[in-house]
């Protein structure tokens, strides 16, 4: 049935949008890549932005946003039932990658601190979801996927405050994009050069420029695909808001993309680079932690 609900999707997408920007939504939603032209594909990796179409524990967050201000008129423990429902519903819809799964346990968690009433600590239920995991499929952990989700997601816990802090500029547009995007980029970028022998250093604008569009047209496109499913006989008009916003993505990536400045092949390293940069940041981060408890005793 989910896989005839998938199928029904796409087809639905593909008939009312037109290329890339069909493709960019089913990837949005359903992560599916495999129509993406290849022109545009070379786009998305050369400025960092390939991560867009691709199903990740951000699509989890975006229906866990949506849904808690759909449902904000129920309790809490009818709100937690039905999210959760709906959290299985996708994952099973769109696959149980590594990073959706990260997500859904991480999502279900943080709705079950809400309920039971006590505080959420993001870092504490990273470190748990991560352990469920592997305890289930102990072969997740030599996954790239699995990896980059994990450091992702411990970047923006640990470096979104401290950059928030310190960089200038607070209220104006686009900052709270970039923060996030340097947050997440501080711990992936080396595994990411390792893995694939390349670097974009637009990526980090690049994606504050076009990630708010990202939720918007994920929870605009599943309304408007339903919709599209019933009412096939004006499906473009229902899909003309979507189209307007995946047209400025698809627009701004193509013009980064042509400039290819910041964009960089680099020469394989080995695993103890990889290891020397992470252990260093840790240092520095646990250096800088005594510093600040340092200056609070003597205050």
């Amino acid at each position: 049935m989910l896989n005839e609900v998938r199928e029904l999707i796409i087809v639905t997408v593909q008939r009312s949008l037109p290329e890339p920007q069909a493709s960019l939504l089913l990837g949005m939603m359903i992560g599916v890549k495999s129509s993406i032209p290849p022109d545009f594909y070379e786009a998305l990796r050369v400025t960092g932005t390939i991560h867009v179409v691709v199903v990740s524990g951000y699509n989890i967050t975006v229906l866990v946003s949506a849904l808690a201000k759909v449902l904000g008129f129920l309790s809490l423990k009818i709100r937690f039932f039905l999210t959760t429902l709906a959290i299985i519903f996708y994952v099973l819809l769109v696959g149980g990658d590594p990073p959706v799964v990260r997500a859904a346990i991480m999502g279900v968690i943080a709705l079950l601190a809400t309920v039971l009433g006590r505080q959420k600590d993001a870092l504490r239920a990273l470190f748990l979801t991560a352990a469920v995991m592997l305890i289930i499929k102990p072969r997740w952990l030599g996954e790239l996927s699995f990896q980059l989700s994990f450091l992702a997601t411990l970047g923006l816990i640990i470096f979104c405050p401290i950059l928030d802090r310190f960089l200038p500029g607070k209220g104006m547009p686009l900052r709270d994009e970039l923060v996030t995007t340097l947050s997440a980029q501080v711990l992936v970028w080396p595994l990411i050069a390792y893995a694939f022998a390349q670097v974009s250093l637009l990526s980090p604008l690049v994606n504050s420029v076009v990630s708010w569009v990202v939720p918007v047209s994920t929870i605009l496109g599943l309304v408007a695909t339903i919709l599209a499913m019933s009412i096939s006989r004006i499906n473009w008009l229902i899909m003309l808001p979507v189209n307007l916003l995946l047209t400025y993505f698809v627009n701004a990536v193509d013009f980064f993309a042509s400039i290819r400045l910041g964009f960089f092949e680099v020469l394989p390293f080995s695993v103890l680079a990889l290891v020397f940069y992470y252990l260093v940041l840790g240092g520095g981060l646990w250096f800088l932690s005594q510093l600040s408890l340092r200056k609070q005793k003597i205050a």
